[in-house]
């Protein structure tokens, strides 16, 4: 059976919507506009544009193109979303396709069992990237990606049913990470309820793949209540996790809900992004001041140095870049070629306080920083000739001596101090 279908309900028309998430301020669209115009312009103007004819057609060329693009996209969102198929990151051939099969024999089958082939056989890398970009949420916060982890290593069985056909355990599972991502990225808010109150917004009007069209419409495709008992194929969360819905297990179901996944995540990685910025804040309020380490040894107090860290690396990197232009390490790095604009939009103040030691051969290179809790972190290179070297420090107090010598506290990279371990 055919799955009931939810028109999208929008503010704007799909058209406009497209048009305010490709081009915001409307620049682009206006000039393309007046050069679509430019073969219906009246004689005086077209021979004022001669001098630019050049430059004015390939603009009416854009401008056909970019008309040609939002077509096809329009026509995605208006006949393939409504279906339950999140299209924006699918190839763009099969959805037009897809389209036109719809189109020309107005009976959609044929057209979702093409776009199912998306996520099968050589498009099975949809679905591992899926999986992959869930393991990497909220990467900068150990506990909640863990748990991210683990919702990976679901989706991962989801996909082994999926390829297998075993479409009844996988679209349960798919359904089940949708809700779960959405919960944890809004601390709370849901995508499956109709209580405005509880609903997860997960619209981006800035991004093509984002907007009302595509995400409301999707979530409230998927939202949509089974008051009674059927095997009508719907794509209802509510029916079939309770029950309701008998006919859900099918290839196209599967593939559709991995599209809607695979929207969700792309909307839900900023926000776990975002959400584990803000955690590490209020973590890092609550334990300023501590010296205390954790079980790996680690600072509690690790303001700055995750920033810090990535700026030394940001000087490692150029410093063997210009070594290999001028046989020696630069003393000069940090302010002729590096300075409080580069630190500032790194996390670190316009005074970032990084000591640079260069020995006297110019072989060698020290540079390191203390954090604002007087925890030093610090890296340092070597030339022998052949290879870099480098060398890791972490310490209540500068480093001294220099990396390699017998004593120094500088450590190996294979031996790294617990904070540079991130």
């Amino acid at each position: 059976m055919v799955a009931a279908t939810i028109e999208p309900v929008t503010a704007k028309s799909i058209r406009d919507q497209l048009w305010h998430a490709a081009d915001p301020d409307g620049s682009q669209r206006a000039l393309l506009d007046a050069a679509a115009l430019a073969g219906r312009a009246p004689a005086w103007l077209q021979r004022l544009g001669r001098s630019v004819d050049a430059s004015w057609a390939r603009l009416v060329d854009l401008g056909e193109e970019q008309t040609a693009l939002l077509d096809s996209m329009e026509a995605a969102v208006s006949v393939l979303v409504p279906r339950g198929w999140a299209v924006m990151h699918m190839d763009t051939a099969a959805v037009s396709a897809a389209v036109a099969a719809v189109r020309a024999t107005g009976d959609p089958d044929e057209a979702d069992d093409l776009l199912a082939g998306q996520w099968e056989g050589k498009g099975d890398w949809r679905i591992k990237r899926v999986s992959q970009r869930v393991r990497s949420m909220a990467a900068a916060d150990d506990e909640l990606n863990a748990l991210f982890r683990q919702r990976a290593r679901l989706l991962d069985l989801a996909a082994e049913h999926h390829f297998a056909g075993r479409y009844d355990a996988s679209v349960p599972i798919l359904l089940a990470q949708i809700e779960g991502i959405v919960i944890d990225v809004t601390e709370g808010k849901k995508y499956f309820t109709k209580r405005s109150n509880q609903k997860a917004d997960v619209v981006n009007p800035d991004d093509l793949a984002g907007i009302e069209a595509c995400m409301a419409a999707l979530q409230g495709a998927y939202g949509e209540d089974v008051p009674q008992t059927q095997a009508a194929g719907s794509l209802s969360r509510h029916g079939i996790l309770h029950g309701r819905e008998l006919a859900y297990d099918t290839r196209v179901n599967s593939a559709k809900t991995w599209s809607v996944l695979d929207a969700i995540v792309h909307w839900a990685l900023p926000q776990s992004r975002l959400l584990a910025d803000a955690r590490r804040v209020a973590r890092q309020v609550a334990t300023a001041g501590s010296g205390d380490t954790d079980e790996r040894g680690r600072r509690i107090d690790d303001r700055e140095i995750a920033e810090t860290r990535d700026v030394l690396r940001l000087l490692a990197t150029s410093a063997m870049g210009w070594h290999r232009q001028g046989g020696r390490f630069r003393n000069d790095l940090v302010g002729a070629v590096y300075d409080a604009k580069e630190f500032t939009k790194r996390g670190l103040g316009a005074d970032a306080g990084i000591e640079t030691e260069v020995s006297a051969d110019g072989q060698s290179v020290g540079y390191w920083r203390a954090t604002v809790s007087g925890w030093v972190l610090g890296l340092a290179l070597t030339w022998d000739g052949k290879h870099f070297g480098e060398y890791l420090f972490a310490g209540d107090e500068p480093p001294a001596g220099a990396p390699g010598a017998p004593g120094s506290a500088w450590g190996e990279l294979f031996d790294a101090p617990p904070d540079w371990g991130g």
